[in-house]
């Protein structure tokens, strides 16, 4: 792949490679049909995921060793054409191995085979297949073989290897059409055609029932169903989607259409502005905003022109170049130009295209535009569509949420938000369609983004001193360890080619080399003076004989030992190989090259190199003085990777997350603003490290603990600032559990202080509301006090608050060692309320 995947997709890729290994392994064996569903929400990245797979079968996995799955064939099938140019770029770009033409191939007219072509991903869209197609034929001067008998054929031949991939599986395997026919068709064959039913089917889905329901009710054959699930939270965390949707609407009567035009065009011209700024300040090319406008489903030519002028009139600059439309037909013309009185004209667009193309600013749609398009510039939607079409609105919402970067934003929170306008909604109705991305977040309408109707920007508070700041921007937080973890020997050399090519250690990459070559020839010269290294090595390198003996006589058979036999050169060669692919990156190879320069002694070389990697706990070895390495040069340079641009730092914040442990980082507060969501049941507040620029308060929602707690740090003359602390994110501080790493603890407030006689000095304090009933309480607390442990030099308190009896708030310190170790001591739930009473201070 030509880009690191992110954590929950190489776990979905890893579990996809083995679901459809024991399903071709099923199928060989027994004969039983097989499906396989990947489920991921909206903005996943699913046809990412599946390149992927596909790479891995075409071409085997370095990383862990695994081979190529000989005579792989890949069927992708799609009810949509421009769907399937879009998925062949999207894996073209994606991809390092796959290449357009041989490997990526959509069947056209010059497509005339017995088989599909293995080794390849082949695009099929159903409407080749329907009744009167030229790809049903066969035994013409026009065809060979029809489509059906290639598919057929290729079934029969390549047997599990072969795989039928339902894309958009959700919509191909329905009821009531013919698609849903013919797609039911290459699945389970026909036998009165003398056709053969698909011997593996992948249906890739964020809504999976209707497919799971098809592959249940298809009696010949049945199939093994397995669903590989990817959750949305993980898409969440990720950052390849939108954090958050704002949904406006207005409170007056029929001037909200081009009131809210106007607002629209405000909203995209801003995210233009900072995006620009954004690009400028971190040396990265600026994405240009598009503005999508739903037209109502009867639009007439004379809304069109009154909708461009609008847009012009409000955009100044807008030429009518910059301005597209996806309708299907206009004027009964297909894909047609909508002309205007001023002579100009709206063009179509093909919505594969839409991205790409930098003229475009605005663009006109009715529906959904298209199954599986999707465009990171569009950040704002203004719909004309009615109440009674609150799904064409959130299947377009789904579209849209894709982040322009690839990555969350870290400097600017508005950056991670999509604007969407609806002039012909209440409050009420507005509040529904909120409603549905919180209740049905894994649907295929609405993806994995969280839909607000309130949102305000706040900035950095101007009265906050430098120092505080300061302060703050090396509090230390935790990463979230990867649900697979890579190899440290992988992460690094990624670390270390990052560190040369980012200027900041050029020799890191050879100083990477030594050591895992260093830790290989400590491990085999430990070997060597133990004398366990020629034992292994023998037992690696030597073949033993046994005899088999048959009295005719007798009818009786025996087995006997015979001598132990030496691998020849070549031997030792085709075992070395076999050896060398099951360690990381090729370093087998590489140490063989360093030690054994010359060419002399390699047989020697290689045998000791099968011995090792057969040594179970070798790799292990290396795979620490590697991780030690990385966490070294993380710390060494940890201030000089924060200072590089947003795009070169997040490439390390990768590598990090791909760890197996919880690794220390800082908490990164944004230059920009921050996202605030105002309500009318919260309040605002001063002194918070960001705040609204008209007021200069923060707006929040607090519980009774949290306002009491909040009002009495406020009172105390010595507050500098404070800081409400998010749940997730980069500038979230994150306290792993020690049970748990991936679970953690993210405490309410973090408020800093003046020192008492120390006007520069800056005392920072975590206050965090801690209930002492609740079921994971036990890890919160150990989790608290485990951090304290580790870095309680650098705050004053480190509180664990919770109410007790007599209903007033009681205090733990944890900073103090005698309260770290109590609360260290606690096994179970029903004993945290005595600590609170015993040591906890009012």
């Amino acid at each position: 792949m030509k880009y690191a995947l992110k954590d929950y997709q190489e776990t979905a890729v890893s579990d996809l490679l083995v679901a459809l290994e024991r399903a071709h392994d099923q199928f060989g064996s027994g004969g039983e049909h097989q499906s396989v569903c990947l489920t991921a929400p909206t903005g996943a990245g699913k046809t990412v995921i599946a390149t992927a797979v596909v790479e891995r079968l075409f071409h085997g996995d370095p990383e862990n060793g695994s081979l190529p799955v000989e005579g792989a064939t890949v069927l992708w099938v799609t009810d949509d054409p421009s769907l399937n140019i879009q998925t062949l770029r999207k894996m073209y770009s994606a991809s390092s191995l796959l290449h357009a033409g041989p490997q990526l191939l959509t069947i056209d007219g010059a497509f005339d085979a017995e088989l599909l072509p293995s080794n390849a991903v082949t695009f099929l869209n159903i409407q080749k297949l329907r009744r009167g197609s030229i790809y049903e034929q066969s035994g013409t001067n026009r065809r060979t073989w029809s489509l059906w008998e290639t598919i057929s054929n290729t079934a029969r031949r390549r047997g599990g290897r072969f795989v039928v991939v339902i894309d958009e599986a959700h919509r191909g395997t329905g009821n009531g059409s013919d698609r849903p026919t013919i797609i039911s068709r290459i699945i389970s064959g026909d036998q009165d055609q003398g056709r053969t039913a698909a011997p593996v089917v992948w249906g890739i889905t964020a809504t999976p029932e209707r497919f799971q329901r098809a592959m249940s009710a298809a009696q010949k054959p049945s199939r093994v169903q397995r669903n590989v699930p990817v959750d949305v939270a993980d898409v969440r965390a990720s950052g390849l989607v939108k954090d958050i949707i704002v949904l406006h609407n207005p409170h007056g009567g029929p001037a909200a259409d081009t009131a809210l035009t106007v607002e629209a065009v405000r909203a995209v011209r801003g995210y233009e502005s900072t995006w620009a700024t954004y690009a400028a300040a971190n040396d990265e090319e600026a994405p240009l905003p598009i503005l999508v406008v739903q037209v109502k489903a009867n639009v007439t030519a004379k809304d069109v022109s009154d909708l461009v002028n609008s847009l012009r009139d409000a955009w100044n600059g807008l030429r009518t170049d910059n301005i597209a439309h996806t309708f299907g037909e206009w004027a009964k013309v297909t894909h047609g130009h909508i002309p205007l009185p001023s002579g100009a004209g709206v063009r179509y667009i093909e919505p594969h295209a839409i991205q790409d193309d930098d003229r475009i600013r605005v663009v006109l749609c009715k529906e959904a535009i298209t199954t599986g398009w999707d465009c990171p510039r569009a950040e704002v939607l203004l719909s004309f569509r009615a109440a009674r079409d609150a799904t064409y609105i959130a299947q377009l919402l789904g579209r849209m949420v894709r982040t322009p970067m690839a990555r969350r934003i870290d400097g600017d929170e508005t950056l991670n938000t999509v604007a969407v306008f609806l002039p012909h909604f209440d409050t009420a109705q507005v509040e529904a369609v909120a409603s549905a991305f919180h209740d049905g977040a894994q649907s295929e309408d609405v993806g994995a983004s969280e839909a607000v109707t309130a949102l305000v920007a706040c900035g950095r508070n101007s009265s906050v001193p430098d120092e505080v700041w300061a302060v703050a921007g090396g509090l230390p937080t935790y990463t979230r360890p990867a649900q697979r973890s890579r190899s440290n020997i992988i992460r690094l050399r990624q670390l270390a080619h990052l560190l040369a090519y980012n200027g900041i250690d050029e020799d890191a990459p050879s100083q990477a080399s030594r050591v895992i070559l260093g830790a290989m020839a400590t491990r085999i010269e430990a070997a060597k003076d133990t004398g366990d290294l020629e034992e292994a090595v023998r037992a690696a390198t030597t073949v033993r004989m046994t005899s088999t003996e048959h009295d005719l006589t007798t009818g009786r058979t025996s087995v006997r030992e015979g001598s132990a036999v030496r691998l020849d050169p070549r031997g030792v060669d085709r075992e070395y190989r076999r050896a060398a692919r099951l360690w990381p990156d090729h370093i087998a190879d590489e140490y063989l090259a360093d030690k054994h320069k010359d060419g002399a002694d390699l047989v020697a070389g290689k045998s000791e190199l099968v011995a090792l990697i057969k040594d179970p706990d070798a790799l292990a070895a290396v795979e620490l003085a590697a991780g030690g390495r990385v966490r070294e040069l993380d710390r060494k340079y940890q201030r000089r990777i924060d200072g590089l641009p947003a795009a070169r730092r997040a490439e390390f914040d990768r590598l990090r997350e791909q760890s197996a442990d919880a690794e220390v980082t800082q908490v990164i507060f944004p230059e920009g603003a921050i996202a605030a969501r105002p309500s009318e049941k919260g309040s605002k507040d001063p002194l918070h490290l960001y705040v609204q620029t008209t007021d200069g308060l923060y707006p929040q929602v607090l519980n009774g603990w949290e306002r009491e707690i909040l009002d009495t740090e406020i009172a105390d003359s010595s507050l500098l600032g404070w800081y409400r602390n998010p749940t997730s994110g980069s500038r979230a501080l994150r306290i792993p559990y020690a049970n748990d790493p991936r679970s953690a603890v993210y405490p309410d407030f973090v408020f800093f202080h003046r020192n008492p006689g120390d006007d520069s000095g800056v005392s920072v304090s975590i206050v965090d509301p801690h209930s002492t009933h609740l079921a994971d309480g036990v890890d919160k607390l150990h989790a608290l006090a485990t951090y304290a442990n580790k870095h309680g030099q650098l705050y004053t308190r480190i509180e664990s608050v919770a109410k007790g009896e007599d209903g007033r708030l009681r205090r733990l310190n944890l900073c103090r060692p005698e309260v770290a170790a109590a609360a260290l001591d606690v096994k179970q739930t029903e004993d945290i309320a005595a600590l609170f009473e015993r040591l906890g201070a009012l």
